[in-house]
């Protein structure tokens, strides 16, 4: 071999060796490239994927090694480019790349999956909170399939993805409490038609859909739809205040979002916090949320327009429902006979829901409603009124959930007195007296609540509540199905300063129901609870009370008082009578003055400052 040969060798071999060494460099760039390692869902700062479900990697490191991973899909895609249709988030994402060419019309599932749907558009559904259920007490996120030319009707048919546990349709409430909160379900995410999601949570729930349309290109909603394809395949343990579907589906945005969403230490993660998130996120520079529209319940359209019935429409609709058939419409001029008739559609629609069909009020309400088309038939021709829906409070408007609270506690028993300092913290989420937008109203929801005092002697703990749960569902209208019910649970260790003079700190778990109503603008709730507590030398295991609660607001103060007469069976109550009051003035967004008075056996007063995060 001549020396030129041996130069020609030597040369293109160092090419070779250059160039496997620039695609090493390269692959180990683009895998920890932040999107490469969002398909992975692996975290910042983190040494594992949050994927549990080992089949979702084609390394067998590839969930602790996001290099392995990739080199493992590239090999296996150019092996047999149909896998890439098992994976089209990463086909389409290495196509970006250059490494290899995708074309998601060539997968069979997935186009069959799409049904002729043109997926250019991504929204994400926030559903509110449901009264019935205490585990839909934070809402619900959705995301939704689309196209920016679809009409509502398409809209509907739209593939949507949810995320749930898989709970055994014969759970007990204990279980599931239990179970939810220790993560003793699995879950994973699912796919369907939107509408089917819409009678659900619209119709027979009667909960308010948000819709929140991303600012996402073409190309964007389709990496984030075909991830999501990818993510059917996956499971997880399910914790009902933490990795539950708010997380998940946050985790999934974090794909397109120029930020994270949620952290893998956060205790609590609620829908309504990702969707403030959203609002406060930015995808390529650009605003996250494009546009949101409110879908309302048929309950929400129904007091809507039972608000703008006058009194003697109000009074013709009643007299219908009294003697449905039998009463005529006509009596009245045209265009109250076809307000009269809207509403008492919008009655049936929402009323229909909620009964289970073939039962013998759903049957009633059925030949009703056929009665009543038939007279509507009948009505003259008219212009139709202008009814005036008033969009509630959205769920990004609403306060932070973090609670931060520094006071005075002011506590005479009879015997003693005392002015300790007091803090209060939790991480989540509402009470009744704070401001009511974006959120259940007239509700609390609260956990890992704690409460401290203390002086120049010691450091006390208040209390701390697990859970506390309170709704005042009051109706607006009167009529069947239109909320009225009350009811509450708390369940945690709360220190007895009123009761009894050695303000043992006891566990307690409280329940209550009853009914709410309004009088003029005061809401009144009437009640009974019961309370279950470790007996003590003053008071015993177990309590019954009928309870009296009013709630009044202002333009910016909100005050409830509760007055109740304790039964103690165990006979060592002395003082049965309890009456306290606690007043909010909201002084800024994030932050309100509140005042507590209450007497029983003792007297207590409290004074702190409330800051918001």
């Amino acid at each position: 071999m001549d020396q030129r040969m041996k130069l020609k060798l030597t040369l293109a071999l160092a090419l070779l060796l250059t160039s496997l060494t620039s695609m090493a460099a390269d692959l180990s760039q683009l895998a920890a490239a932040r999107t490469w390692q969002k398909l992975l869902h692996m975290p910042a700062m983190a040494s594992a994927s949050e994927i549990e479900t080992p089949s979702f990697f084609l390394a067998k490191n590839g969930a602790v090694d996001a290099e392995a991973e990739l080199r493992a899909t590239l090999r296996l895609f150019h092996e047999n480019a149909q896998q890439m249709c098992r994976f089209p988030a990463r086909a389409a994402w290495l196509a970006q790349q250059q490494l290899l060419s995708f074309d998601y019309r060539q997968c069979d599932k997935l186009m069959q999956w799409l049904g002729g749907q043109t997926p250019d558009s991504v929204s994400v559904v926030f559903a509110d909170g449901f009264l019935e259920n205490p585990a839909s007490f934070y809402g619900h996120l959705l995301i939704r399939v689309g196209s920016t030319s679809d009409t509502s009707a398409r809209q509907l048919m739209a593939n949507s993805f949810n995320f749930g546990a898989r709970v055994p349709h014969d759970e007990d409430p204990v279980s599931y409490i239990i179970k939810g909160l220790v993560g003793g379900y699995r879950a994973a995410y699912s796919t369907t038609h939107f509408y089917r999601y819409d009678i659900n949570y619209a119709e027979a729930e009667l909960r308010n859909l948000w819709n929140y349309r991303l600012s996402t290109s073409p190309a964007q909603s389709r990496l984030l739809i075909w991830h999501l394809w990818e993510l059917l395949q996956t499971d997880y343990a399910y914790f009902f205040s933490s990795r539950n579907c708010a997380y998940h589906m946050a985790r999934a945005l974090e794909l397109v979002t120029d930020s994270q969403l949620v952290q893998s230490h956060d205790p609590f993660v609620l829908p309504a916090d990702i969707i403030q998130r959203l609002n406060e996120a930015t995808i390529d520079g650009h605003a996250a949320i494009a546009k949101r529209h409110l879908q309302p319940s048929r309950l929400y359209q129904f007091q809507q327009r039972w608000s703008q019935l006058i009194p003697d429409e109000k009074a013709l609709l009643n007299a219908w429902l009294r003697n449905p058939g039998y009463f005529e419409l006509t009596d009245f001029p045209a265009q109250s006979q076809q307000k009269v008739a809207d509403v008492l559609t919008d009655f049936y629609a929402y009323r229909l829901h909620q009964l289970d069909q073939g039962t013998p009020e759903h049957q009633r309400l059925q030949r009703e409603k056929q009665q009543l088309l038939r007279q509507r038939m009948l009505l003259p021709m008219t212009t139709g009124h202008d009814w005036q829906l008033a969009e509630p409070s959205a769920p990004e408007s609403a306060q932070a959930p973090g609670l931060l609270r520094f006071g005075l506690d002011y506590t005479d028993t009879g015997s003693d007195s005392a002015t300790r300092l007091s803090m209060n913290f939790r991480p989540a989420y509402y009470d009744v007296l704070q401001r009511q937008q974006g959120r259940l109203p007239n509700a609390t929801l609260t956990m890992a609540e704690l409460g401290l005092s203390a002086d120049r002697n010691s450091l006390e703990l208040e209390h701390f509540w697990l859970l506390r749960l309170h709704t005042l569902n009051e109706s607006v209208s009167g009529l069947p199905g239109d909320g009225g019910a009350s009811w509450g649970l708390e369940l945690g260790w709360q220190r007895d300063r009123l009761r009894q003079p050695a303000d043992d700190l006891s566990p307690i778990v409280t329940a209550s129901y009853g009914h709410a109503f309004r009088i003029k603008n005061e809401r009144v709730n009437l009640s009974l609870r019961t309370e279950l507590r470790d007996p003590s030398a003053y008071v015993g295991g177990i309590l019954a009370a009928p309870q009296l609660q009013w709630l009044s607001e202002g333009n910016r103060w909100r005050s409830q008082c509760t007055l109740r007469y304790e039964f103690d069976p165990g006979s060592r109550l002395e003082e049965p009578w309890y009456a306290g009051c606690e007043m909010a003035w909201h002084i800024a967004p994030q932050q309100d003055i509140r005042l507590s008075v209450a007497r029983q056996k003792g007297s207590r007063i409290q004074l702190g400052w409330s800051w918001y995060w």
